[in-house]
């Protein structure tokens, strides 16, 4: 079994401790070194991971992802967040991380998003998939609900940063189906890039997560 070569970065010294020591005692995980984000691009260059598991403690974690996605285009993203703000789920997804976990999530969730990652899978917290669902179906513009229920759930995985070829596979259709629904959507609601569905999806409330410590 190959095993998977993990980078930890935070900048949070016991957070980064904790995840080395965490991570290294799981079967087929080789912790090959961590830092803090301002050594992260050397300890990529030197150890060429296949994972980065990035915490982002309080720095803001889509310009992190960014930061980390520029120094190295090889290793898979797995982030650590503490908290879902509007449209910050799919801005993450854009900005290039593969996974994403509640630092409140238990770290069989944590191993999956790795293991998922470094196939080249998506992994998302599965705390927040219903209510990112419901959410959509409640805050849909007018806009929106002039697309098909297949439309808009097309709509929804490629605000999420879900390739055609992902989308195909998991509603179990052709690529060129996707395609043609991508067209209708970028039709129906004058988006011409990914960028322009993502903007709208955050304008939509589509990707908004409420705060659950509000009463």
């Amino acid at each position: 079994m190959k095993m998977i070569a993990i980078l930890v970065v935070s900048d949070e010294l016991i957070a980064r401790t904790g995840l080395r020591h965490l991570l290294a005692s799981v079967p087929g995980f080789k912790v090959v070194g961590e830092a803090a984000t301002e050594d992260a691009e050397q300890q990529m260059m030197n150890f060429n991971p296949d994972v980065i598991v990035l915490h982002a403690a309080d720095r803001d974690s889509a310009e992190l992802v960014r930061l980390v996605r520029r120094a190295s285009d090889h290793a898979a993203i797995v982030l650590i967040g503490r908290e879902i703000r509007a449209g910050h789920l799919g801005l993450l997804l854009a900005a290039g991380a593969l996974g994403y976990v509640q630092v409140q999530t238990g770290s069989q969730e944590l191993f999956g998003a790795i293991r998922a990652a470094s196939r080249r899978q998506r992994f998302i917290d599965p705390s927040l998939s219903d209510e990112l669902f419901e959410l959509f179906i409640r805050h849909g513009t007018a806009g929106a609900r002039q697309l098909s229920p297949r439309e808009q759930q097309v709509l929804r995985m490629l605000a999420f940063g879900h390739t055609l070829k992902e989308i195909a596979n998991q509603l179990k259709v052709s690529q060129k189906s996707i395609e043609t629904y991508r067209s209708r959507i970028r039709e129906k609601l004058d988006l011409r890039t990914r960028a322009d569905i993502v903007r709208y999806a955050l304008d939509a409330g589509i990707l908004a997560v409420p705060n659950k410590k509000a009463s």
